[in-house]
C-alpha cells in the first residue's frame, strides 16, 4: 500500500505539472503562429502585402522565407544551449529511458518548449507530440533527482510525465498512457509497470488541460455505423498494405535526408533547420497545406471537402516538407504529420474506391480516422496506443475493428521499420532491464554449454577483396564474419550492413578489401565466460552476435554466439528444472 500511496502521489504531481506544461507550451504555439505568420508578415509587408508578384500575392512569396527564418531561430537555441533538444523529442525521451538512466538536463524541457513553438509557429511541418513529451518526461526527470528516486522509479516517473504531457495536448488519456509504455519497443511489449503511474499521470494532466482550454474531442466526425460488413473488412485490409508501402517510404525518405545530405553540412551549424526550413518553403509554395500541424486540413478531409487527387499529392508533400524540417535538426514531433500522411492516404484511398466501387457503400471519412491510426501505428511501431488515441481524438469509437485491422497488417509489413530509431526490439535488448533478465540462470551457464557442436565459423582473411567477400557470404548462413590476419589471429569484425553500404558501387570492387569495412574494436567472449557476460557485452555494444575465442590464446576464434544461442540455452535450463522439480502432492 505504501507503493500504490506513493505512486498516486508521484502521478499526481507529475500529471498537473504536465498540464500546466502543455497549457503553456500550447500558449507559446499560438503566439508563434500569430507572430510568424501574420503579425510578422504585416510589419514586414504593410499595405504591400496583397500586392500581385508573378501571378501570386506577395504574401505568399513569404512563405518561402518565413520558415527559414524559423529554423534559423531555432537552430541557435538547440545547438548553443540543449543540442539533445533537436529532432523529434520522443527519441530523446526513450533513449534516456533506455540508455541514460532516466535522466534529461533541467535545461532541456524549457530549450526544447521555445525551440518547438518557434519551429511549428513559423510553420514548420512538425508536431506537439516530441516536444511535449520532452518536457514532461524533463520534468519528471528532475522531480526524480529531487526526490532521490532509484534508477527504476525515475524511468517509471519518466514515462508519466511524457503519458501527461501528451495526454493533455492531445485529449487521449488512455492512448497516451498506452503510448508513452509502448512506443519502447519495436516488438509487441508494454513497459507494464509504467501503466498505472502513467495512466494516474495522464488523468491529471487531461483534466488540467480541458478545465483550461474546454471539453471536447480534436476532430468532429459525422456519425459512423457501428456495423462494419464485411466486404469493408477486405478493403480495409488492403488499405493496411498501403499504408504500409508509404510508411517504408517515409521513414526511408526521412533518414535519408538527414544521413545522406544534412548530416553531411556539418560547418552550417543553426543554418542547417534554416536551410531546412528555406526548402519547406519551396513545397508550401505550391501545398500551403503542409505548413504546421496540419489539423484544419485534417477535418477538410474529414468533411470531404478535399478532391482525391489534392489528397494524394499531400501524402508525398507532407512526408518532403517532414523530412526537410525535422531531419535539418529542426525541433517537432512526428506524431502530427504522421496523423496527416495517413488522413490524406484515407482520404485519397476511400474516396477513389468509393467513386469505382459504389456499390459498396463506403465512407470516405472512415477512412480518414484509420488512416490516421493505422498509418502511425505502423511506422512507430505503436499498434495498440495508435488506434486509442485516435479513437479518443475523433470519438470514433465505431472505427475500433477496421483501425485495429490497418494498424496490425502495416505494423507486421513494415517488420523491424520504425520511425523511432531509439526504440529496442525488446526488453531484453533495453539496458533498462539487463539486469532482470533471469541473471541467476545465465550467471551459471557457460559459453561452451550454448555453443552447437555442429557450429562452423567462417573467417575471412583481411585481405580478401570484396567480390570474394560478396560470393562467400552468399553462400553462408552467418551475420557477422570475424576478419583474421595471415597468422589466423582476430583483428576485426565484418557485418552484413558493413558489406551493404559499399557494394553498389562496383568501381570500389577491386579497391576494397576486408580490413577497410571491418569495424577493428571487437568484444569477445570465451567458452569458460558464463551467458550473463555475454549477454551484457552484446546489449552494452547493441549487437546480436559475439566471437568466442580460445581461452589460452584471445586471437584465436572458434565459434560465434548468438542471442539465439542463449536464449535457447536459458529455457532449456527452465524446462530441465521443471523436469527436476519434485510433484507437489
Amino acid at each position: 500500500m505504501r507503493w500504490v500511496w506513493r505512486w498516486i502521489f508521484w502521478g499526481t504531481l507529475t500529471g498537473v505539472v504536465s498540464g500546466f506544461g502543455a497549457i503553456f507550451f500550447n500558449f507559446l504555439l499560438q503566439q508563434g503562429t500569430q507572430f510568424f505568420m501574420k503579425d510578422l508578415i504585416t510589419f514586414i509587408l504593410g499595405d504591400a502585402r496583397e500586392e500581385i508578384f508573378l501571378g501570386f500575392p506577395i504574401q505568399r512569396w513569404m512563405i518561402l522565407l518565413i520558415p527559414s527564418f524559423g529554423g534559423f531561430l531555432s537552430g541557435f537555441l538547440v545547438i548553443r544551449f540543449a543540442p539533445e533538444a533537436e529532432g523529434h523529442g520522443t527519441d530523446a525521451m526513450i533513449e534516456s529511458f533506455h540508455r541514460k538512466k532516466g535522466i534529461i538536463r533541467k535545461r532541456v524541457p524549457f530549450v526544447k518548449t521555445i525551440a518547438s513553438a518557434i519551429t511549428i509557429g513559423s510553420g514548420g511541418s512538425a508536431g506537439k507530440e516530441g516536444p511535449i513529451a520532452q518536457i514532461g518526461s524533463g520534468f519528471a526527470s528532475f522531480l526524480a533527482s529531487l526526490l532521490k528516486m532509484d534508477e527504476r522509479e525515475r524511468r517509471l516517473l519518466l514515462l508519466a510525465g511524457a503519458s501527461g504531457g501528451i495526454s493533455a495536448i492531445f485529449k487521449a488519456p488512455l492512448g497516451a498512457a498506452l503510448f508513452a509504455t509502448e512506443v519502447l519497443y519495436r516488438k509487441p511489449e508494454f513497459e507494464f509497470e509504467g501503466i498505472i503511474p502513467s495512466v494516474i499521470s495522464s488523468i491529471v494532466a487531461y483534466t488540467v488541460f480541458t478545465l483550461y482550454y474546454g471539453w471536447g474531442t480534436i476532430f468532429q466526425v459525422p456519425k459512423l455505423s457501428p456495423v462494419i460488413a464485411p466486404s469493408e473488412l477486405l478493403v480495409y485490409s488492403i488499405f493496411g498494405v498501403l499504408c504500409a508501402i508509404i510508411g517504408f517510404c517515409y521513414i526511408h525518405f526521412f533518414y535519408g535526408m538527414r544521413d545522406r545530405f544534412f548530416k553531411k553540412l556539418t560547418s552550417l551549424g543553426p543554418l542547417k533547420p534554416a536551410l531546412g526550413g528555406l526548402m519547406l518553403g519551396g513545397v508550401a509554395f505550391f501545398f500551403p497545406q503542409v505548413l504546421g500541424g496540419g489539423y484544419e486540413w485534417i477535418q477538410s478531409a474529414i468533411n470531404g471537402n478535399l478532391t482525391v487527387w489534392t489528397m494524394f499529392a499531400l501524402v508525398f508533400a507532407k512526408i518532403v516538407a517532414t523530412s526537410f524540417t525535422i531531419s535539418s535538426g529542426g525541433s517537432g514531433g512526428v506524431f502530427a504529420p504522421s496523423l496527416f500522411i495517413g488522413a490524406m492516404l484515407g482520404g485519397f484511398y476511400g474516396k477513389l474506391f468509393s467513386e469505382l466501387f459504389p456499390e459498396l457503400l463506403i465512407i470516405p471519412s472512415s477512412f480518414v480516422l484509420v488512416g490516421m491510426g493505422g498509418f502511425f501505428g505502423g511506422v512507430a511501431k505503436v499498434p495498440v496506443a495508435s488506434l486509442i488515441m485516435v479513437a479518443e481524438m475523433s470519438g470514433g469509437y465505431n472505427l475500433l475493428v477496421p483501425l485495429l485491422i490497418v494498424s496490425t497488417i502495416s505494423y507486421l509489413l513494415l517488420g523491424e521499420i520504425s520511425l523511432y530509431e531509439k526504440q529496442v526490439s525488446s526488453r531484453v535488448d533495453s539496458p533498462a532491464h539487463m539486469g532482470e533478465f533471469a541473471i541467476n540462470i545465465l550467471d551459471h551457464i557457460s559459453v561452451k554449454k550454448a555453443l552447437p557442436p555442429e557450429r562452423k565459423v567462417e573467417l575471412i582473411p583481411e585481405n580478401m577483396k570484396l567480390d570474394r567477400i560478396i560470393k562467400l557470404i552468399v553462400n553462408s548462413n552467418q551475420m557477422n564474419f570475424p576478419v583474421v590476419d595471415q597468422k589466423g589471429h582476430l583483428k576485426g569484425i565484418l557485418s552484413l550492413t558493413d558489406v551493404k553500404k559499399v557494394m553498389l558501387n562496383k568501381e570500389l570492387y577491386p579497391l576494397i578489401v576486408a580490413r577497410d569495412m571491418a569495424t577493428l574494436k571487437v568484444h569477445t567472449v570465451t567458452p569458460e565466460d558464463n551467458l550473463h557476460t555475454a549477454l551484457k557485452k552484446m546489449t552494452e555494444a547493441e549487437i546480436r552476435e559475439l566471437p568466442v575465442v580460445s581461452t589460452e590464446d584471445h586471437k584465436k576464434v572458434i565459434s560465434m554466439l548468438s542471442r539465439k544461442d542463449i536464449l535457447r540455452t536459458y529455457y532449456e535450463e527452465i524446462e530441465k528444472m521443471n523436469r527436476e522439480r519434485p510433484p507437489i502432492i
